[in-house]
């Protein structure tokens, strides 16, 4: 019996290893955990950082969560608050100003795209404005997009502009929340937006937030402290961006002559990690988290199917261009004879016209005949007559004065007579 028993318990023991080996096999227990995030929380964030005020922001695409930058090089704008579109694939930033200065009509809105092409869509405008006022967001440090929301601090107040493109308010502040406590949110230099609990997060810098890790509830604008790892002083954190794998990668911009980027765990999981150092900044930002599109495969599935439809195609095209060959034989030349005929119908009308004018000019020529008679020099018997009419004129003034004098002095000598 206890042989027996021994038996059974091994047979028993054999057939339960073999069970297991059998359900590891087929993959009926799970062999290993997934992976975290997708594509093992690798991705791409677009990176704008100034060197000094007032200089075009040079552009970066930084592969989370290593350290590989690849240049894009400088964009001609003064750029902040930079959020990302993963609808559109494109990146909303606010330009204070160019090469040129700062805008007259206040801060713009550039879209940036993950190969580095800038466009600049024209002023911040506030919602229903008809003329364009000093954008509110002028100054702007901190941004974040979330659906065809765009969420920009400036100061203590978080403001929201539509970027929906079919949107009458495109590029307008539709929203402006105060931000509560002020203490914390005035240190908070960049922001990113997490879906999974709809708050935004970002590390302050201030007094009160000394390096911490905080949410911003953009409904409501209050602003609390994580519990977790604190990120060592080194000026502002101008960057901050959520990574695949749910950490904070961050660069705070100016600790001692350079810059450093960080990974902070958001859920306390271990410590804060140095990733890297880069030149010191006056101010910086980031966005994205966006997978690597890869470009091969695209050119090499385009060409092979042209290339096999194309080898049949191309002896047929010959014959039918051969046949449009004689078609400029019998020459288009025979149409431009019916241009002539409508110039005939309209030289008419000018015709008519000029035989009218030519009898009314000349009649005009007849009246000149009196004046050669005017201009006919004297005979010499009209100045005879002159010169006789003129005489006796003259004698017959002289007789007439003779005659005055003699009634006057007459009649002067009769007064003094009779005074007598």
């Amino acid at each position: 019996m206890k042989l027996g028993a021994r038996k059974a318990r091994w047979y028993i023991a054999c057939l339960v290893a073999l069970l297991a080996g059998m359900t590891v096999l087929f993959g009926l227990l799970p062999s290993s955990p997934p992976a975290s995030g997708a594509n093992g929380g690798v991705c791409q964030v677009l990176e704008v950082a100034n060197v000094r005020p007032g200089a075009s922001s040079s552009l970066t695409l930084r592969e989370l969560p290593g350290t590989t930058v690849t240049q894009l090089g400088n964009v001609g704008y003064w750029l902040n608050a930079l959020g990302y579109s993963s609808a559109q694939h494109l990146g909303y930033a606010v330009a204070d100003g160019n090469a040129q200065g700062r805008f007259h009509d206040g801060a713009h809105a550039v879209t940036v795209a993950e190969d580095g092409t800038v466009a600049d869509l024209g002023p911040i405008r506030r919602q229903g404005a008809r003329r364009v006022p000093w954008s509110l967001v002028t100054g702007a440090t901190a941004g974040a997009i979330s659906g065809n929301s765009w969420y920009i601090r400036k100061d203590s107040d978080l403001y929201t502009v539509d970027v929906d493109p079919a949107s009458p308010d495109y590029l307008s502040v539709v929203s402006r929340v105060p931000l509560r406590l002020t203490s914390l949110a005035v240190g908070v230099d960049d922001f990113d937006f997490d879906p999974a609990d709809g708050l935004l997060y970002g590390v302050s810098t201030s007094w009160r937030g000394n390096g911490s890790v905080v949410t911003i509830d953009p409904t409501t604008g209050w602003v609390q402290v994580v519990p977790g790892p604190r990120v060592p002083r080194g000026g502002a954190v101008g960057s901050v961006t959520i990574g695949g794998d749910g950490a904070l990668y961050v660069t705070a911009n100016e600790d001692g002559h350079h810059s450093v980027s960080y990974r902070v765990p958001r859920d306390g999981s271990g410590p804060v990690t140095k990733l890297g150092t880069g030149p010191a900044l006056v101010s910086s930002d980031s966005a994205g988290c966006f997978s690597p599109a890869p470009p091969p495969p695209s050119p090499t599935t385009s060409t092979p199917p042209p290339t096999t439809s194309s080898s049949p195609t191309p002896t047929p095209t010959p014959t039918p261009r051969s046949v449009p060959v004689p078609t400029p034989t019998p020459t288009p030349t025979p149409t431009p004879p019916p241009p002539p005929a409508p110039l005939p119908i309209e030289s008419p009308p000018p015709a008519p016209t000029t035989p009218v004018v030519t009898p009314t000019v000349t009649p005009s020529p007849t009246p000149p005949p009196p004046a050669p008679t005017s201009k006919r020099p004297p005979t010499p018997q009209f100045v005879a007559a002159v010169k006789k009419d003129q005489q006796t004129a003259v004698k017959r003034r002289w007789s007439l004065t003779v005659l005055i004098l003699v009634l006057g002095s007459g009649a002067a000598m009769h007064s003094l007579r009779r005074h007598r």
